[in-house]
């Protein structure tokens, strides 16, 4: 379990949130796992468009809160981000990727989908000697900072799908599902100027 809050959010939008979170006191921590490193930095330089494929990481490392561990993976370094010491000082996030098939790749239509993006931070781990540690609260401040940006960058917006119903009564039948996500104005304009679908 953690916090997180998920979201759809551009690139730029994103350079926002990891300077915030840089003016809070955390470093960015990039993981590029085609190259195999991991690098930090205190400038937004470090952030990267995305490339063909999303293989990168970002975490918001708050030194305040410990140190993080950079292991090696098959030669490739990796963040150790799970239920761990380093967990607890990192707050993971991203934003969403672009997914555009072409015409004819699978099928006869394009595809284009952008993919849910969040920031997230673990509640705590236990150590090696089974004792539980949770998470400091210099890291849950921090995190509780970046979520109300969040929702600046990314207002609240209220979406209706069509679905078709699997309840016995109703099984078969078209009715409208509305829900409410967190999208930015530029993944909104995908959304309904360009076509392409939230995922």
């Amino acid at each position: 379990m953690g916090k997180q809050i998920n979201y759809w959010m551009d690139y730029d939008s994103f350079l926002l949130l990891a300077q915030k979170a840089l003016d809070l006191g955390c470093r960015i921590v990039k993981e590029d796992l085609d190259a195999g490193k991991v690098t930090q930095s205190n400038d937004i330089g470090i952030v990267t468009p995305y490339g063909k494929y999303k293989r990168i990481g970002y975490y918001f490392h708050l030194p305040e809160a410990g140190e993080i561990k950079v292991g090696l993976y098959n030669g490739m370094e990796r963040i150790d981000s799970g239920f761990s010491a380093t967990g607890n000082a990192v707050i993971e996030a991203g934003y969403s990727f672009i997914w555009k098939e072409p015409e004819g790749a699978c099928g006869t239509r394009e595809i284009k989908e952008l993919r849910r993006a969040r920031i997230y931070c673990i509640t705590g781990y236990y150590d090696e000697n089974g004792a539980y540690i949770p998470r400091p609260d210099c890291l849950t401040r921090v995190y509780n900072a970046l979520a109300r940006y969040v929702k600046k960058l990314a207002p609240c917006t209220e979406f209706a799908d069509k679905r078709i119903s699997i309840k016995d009564e109703d099984y078969g039948k078209e009715y409208e599902y509305r829900h409410k996500e967190y999208v930015t104005g530029a993944c909104l304009d995908m959304v309904n100027n360009e076509g392409y679908v939230l995922c």
